[in-house]
C-alpha cells in the first residue's frame, strides 16, 4: 500500500480527466511540478467547496525533496509556491488546517546537511507562504509533525513524534500556536511504551482536541492511541483494540466536545487488513462496525472528516480481488458507514486516498497514485470531490 501521511519514504502534466462515480465521487485534474518524479498530496483543508488547499511533497528526477502545496479555487487546482527551510536539503508537508482561505497552517518536517530532522511550519496569508519557527524537543535529532487543527488562525494545535536517539523508539509531540509562536505542549506516553505516536488531531475548540495515534505495548504489538487536550493539559484515554494482533488510528475529526470519530485500520482474526472505527461520546470510545468489501485483501481508512454528527466521510485504500490498491471512500449518516463508489485514474496501477476535508456541501479528498509496475515509482497528486 501507499504510505500514511505520515511516511515520506515513497508528472509533467495534470491527472486523469476528471469522471463521475456512482456514489458522486469524481476525479480532479491535478498538476505536478514540471521535472517531478513524485508527487504527493498528503493532506487538504477546505473552508468551501471552492476553497481548499492541498500539500505534500515531491521529489525530483535528481532526488530532491520539495514541499508542495496547491488551491481549489471552484474550477482548477494550480500549484502554489512554497519556501524551504534555510540550510534545509529535504523538506515536506503532511498537513494543512485552514480557517479562511487567507489563512492555512501546514506542518511537516525538514533534514538539514547533517541528517537531522526537524519539525516544520508553514503558513498561507492568501498570497504567499512563510516558514514559522517551530521547537523540537532538547537533545533530539527526529522530530515531525504529521498532523494540525486550528479552531482560529491564532489558535492550533500539532501533533507528531520525535527520538531521543536516531535509533531511538518515538514519543508522542504536540505544538500549540498562540497567534505568535508555536511552544511545545508536555503531552503523556503509555506505560511499558515500546514507541508512540501521534498521526492526526482534531480540535472543536482551543480547549478541546483529540489525538489518535498509535503505540507499542510490552509484548511489541502495535495498538491505538487517542489522548484528549483540555485546554491546560493532555492526558490518554482509553481506546479498544479489536484483536490481539495489530491495530492503529491514522486520522480523527471531531464535531463536537463530546462526538468525535477516529479512523484506521486492524488486522482481523483471519489476519487480514480491515477498516477500523472508534466512537468518542464524550466518555468513552467504542468500536463502530464498518462495512465488508467484497473480495477485498486488505483496507484501511487513512483520514476522516465530519461536517455535523451525522455526516462523516472517510478515505483510504483497498486491495481489490485482484490484488490492485483502490482508492476507498465510506460515508457515515449518524446511524451506520456505508461503502461508497470513488474512481481511479485510468492509468492507474495504484490508487490511495489520504486525506479529505468536508464542509456541510460538498467534500474534497486528496492522496497519490501510481502508473508504474511496480507502484510507487512514478506517483502523481490525486484529488476527488464529491
Amino acid at each position: 500500500m501507499l504510505p500514511a501521511a505520515a511516511v515520506l519514504m515513497m508528472l509533467l502534466s495534470g491527472n486523469a480527466i476528471a469522471a463521475a462515480a456512482p456514489s458522486g465521487w469524481a476525479l480532479q485534474a491535478t498538476p505536478n511540478p514540471i521535472g517531478a518524479r513524485n508527487t504527493f498530496l498528503a493532506g487538504v483543508s477546505c473552508t468551501a467547496p471552492t476553497a481548499c488547499v492541498a500539500v505534500g511533497y515531491s521529489i525530483s528526477t535528481s532526488n530532491a525533496v520539495t514541499t508542495l502545496a496547491e488551491q481549489w479555487n471552484g474550477s482548477a487546482w494550480s500549484i502554489l509556491s512554497t519556501p524551504s527551510p534555510l540550510g534545509s536539503v529535504i523538506s515536506s508537508l503532511a498537513a494543512v488546517a485552514c480557517t479562511s482561505a487567507i489563512a492555512c497552517t501546514a506542518v511537516g518536517d525538514s533534514f538539514n546537511a547533517a541528517n537531522v530532522k526537524s519539525t516544520l511550519d508553514e503558513r498561507w496569508n492568501g498570497t504567499t507562504w512563510s516558514v514559522q519557527p517551530t521547537p523540537d524537543p532538547a537533545g533530539t535529532s527526529n522530530s515531525t509533525l504529521v498532523g494540525v487543527a486550528c479552531s482560529v488562525s491564532t489558535s492550533c494545535i500539532a501533533v507528531g513524534s520525535y527520538t531521543k536517539t536516531p535509533s531511538g523508539h518515538p514519543f508522542t509531540l504536540a505544538e500549540s500556536w498562540n497567534g505568535i509562536a508555536w511552544s511545545i505542549v508536555t503531552t503523556p506516553n503509555p506505560p511499558a511504551n515500546r514507541g508512540a505516536s501521534l498521526l492526526s488531531v482534531a480540535c472543536s475548540s482551543g480547549s478541546a482536541c483529540t489525538a489518535v495515534g498509535n503505540w507499542f505495548n510490552s509484548s511489541n504489538t502495535e495498538v491505538t492511541l487517542a489522548e484528549r487536550w483540555s485546554g491546560t493539559a493532555w492526558s490518554i484515554q482509553t481506546t479498544l483494540n479489536p484483536t490481539t494482533h495489530l491495530s492503529e488510528l491514522f486520522g480523527v475529526a471531531c464535531s463536537s466536545a463530546t462526538s468525535c470519530m477516529a479512523v484506521g485500520s486492524d488486522i482481523n482474526t483471519s489476519i487480514l487488513q480491515v477498516a477500523l472505527v472508534e466512537r468518542w461520546n464524550g466518555s468513552t470510545w467504542s468500536v463502530v462496525a464498518t462495512p465488508g468489501i467484497a473480495g477485498s485483501q486488505g483496507a484501511a481508512l487513512q483520514a476522516i472528516s465530519c461536517a455535523t454528527v451525522k455526516g462523516c466521510n472517510a478515505v483510504g485504500d483497498n486491495i481489490n480481488g485482484a490484488g490492485v490498491e483502490v482508492t476507498l471512500a465510506e460515508k457515515w449518516n449518524g446511524t451506520a458507514w456505508s461503502v461508497k463508489a470513488t474512481p481511479n485514474p485510468a492509468t492507474a496501477t495504484a490508487s490511495d486516498l489520504l486525506a479529505v476535508s468536508c464542509t456541510t456541501k460538498a467534500c474534497t479528498a486528496s492522496g497519490a497514485y501510481s502508473t508504474s509496475s511496480p507502484p510507487s515509482l512514478n506517483d502523481k497528486t490525486l484529488a476527488e470531490h464529491t
